[in-house]
């Protein structure tokens, strides 16, 4: 089922994957879009891909293309490895070229980003489209350039789901092969408010707006950018994460925790983590405030997190605290925008046993 695979996306996350994947001896084929052609313009023209670190080697992808038919024709499963703002537009671009004997992972799913595709596939009239999953978090530590990719580390806890869910366990332990550090949920919304990235990227990003202004990539986004104060409010938002997973019943660790088993830091604790973790260290901040910290970070997962705590009946003060913080610092209401809510999902006149009947079939009650 996994041997023929196509990575979408030629980022860090994209990079990372297809070399891992061809040096686990799969075939991969590697898209990236025209407009971000020069990403990899390097691998076209060799054909290979050198990781170094904890994926070491020179990777040979049968192809590396800008036309989507060429990467997705063929393959049992597509990866697709963007930020959550690309997802609609992979997904709409993809219903004239998937068959449902295809699997479609969303490595990393950025909060429902499954249901994103769920909602294209079935807006476009599709009757049956591939299994869909996705990872709670991006399986890689990764920085890219050119035709190098260095692996910090292979995220060494990631959670995943499926939709529907019930399948995962059909479809689940092939993929687990690829990835060890896979921990199987019960569904796609559990893996997606495992994502932790909305709670410890928008205090960093928005309490440290001058210093990226001022000193971008000078600046270690972790190292001098997380302060005690800073911490609490990563603690704050990760508490309303958690009681979000408690709320549906499903178990909540708290990221910091979650961090130690990934291989990111070495302490439980909000400050000790972030601030001095061993992989977090050397992370350089942004140089723009044009960036998925704040555009994906709070305008699609902080408000996802806010649209569930009104179906569950959750307070998310912090979560609205933060997006609407970050809406002043850009000038646009995110909230209002509401690029991932449940409504805007195609799923806001459900309660909460038709959700989770959703989730686990991939069909919304009639």
């Amino acid at each position: 089922m996994t041997d023929r695979i196509a990575v979408i996306g030629g980022g860090s996350g994209g990079k990372a994957l297809a070399a891992d994947m061809a040096l686990q001896g799969k075939r991969v084929r590697l898209f990236e879009f025209p407009e971000f052609r020069a990403n990899v313009e390097a691998i076209m023209r060799s054909g290979r891909l050198r990781a170094v670190g904890a994926v070491e080697g020179e990777a040979a992808l049968d192809c590396v293309t800008c036309e989507l038919a060429e990467a997705v024709s063929g393959a049992q499963v597509v990866m697709v490895c963007t930020q959550a703002l690309a997802h609609e537009r992979v997904a709409r671009e993809l219903v004239p070229l998937v068959s449902p004997e295809q699997f479609v992972v969303l490595n990393p799913g950025s909060t429902c980003g499954s249901l994103e595709f769920a909602r294209v596939f079935r807006e476009a009239g599709l009757e049956e489209w591939p299994v869909l999953a996705e990872t709670s978090t991006l399986t890689y530590g990764c920085r890219a350039s050119a035709d190098r990719v260095e692996v910090l580390l292979k995220v060494a806890r990631v959670t995943y789901g499926t939709l529907p869910g019930s399948v995962a366990p059909t479809v689940g332990p092939e993929l687990e092969a690829l990835f060890p550090g896979l921990v199987r949920a019960a569904n796609v919304l559990e893996a997606g408010l495992n994502n932790a990235n909305p709670v410890i990227h928008p205090p960093i990003a928005l309490l440290n707006a001058a210093r990226i202004e001022n000193e971008g990539c000078r600046m270690l986004f972790y190292r001098d950018g997380v302060s005690p104060a800073v911490a609490r409010c990563i603690r704050k938002l990760d508490r309303e994460r958690m009681a979000l997973l408690g709320a549906l019943g499903y178990r909540a660790l708290s990221d910091p925790e979650a961090c130690m088993q990934q291989g990111y830091a070495e302490s439980t604790d909000y400050f000790e983590c972030y601030a001095r973790g061993s992989v977090f260290g050397g992370i350089a901040a942004p140089d723009t405030l044009d960036h998925r910290f704040y555009h994906e970070d709070i305008g699609v997962g902080l408000v996802m997190f806010c649209s569930l705590g009104r179906l569950l009946d959750v307070p998310t003060p912090a979560c609205e605290a933060f997006v609407r913080l970050g809406s002043v610092i850009h000038d646009r209401d995110y909230a209002a925008e509401g690029a991932r809510t449940l409504a805007s999902l195609g799923l806001g006149g459900l309660n909460v046993p038709e959700l989770k009947q959703f989730l686990d079939t991939g069909r919304v009650p009639i």
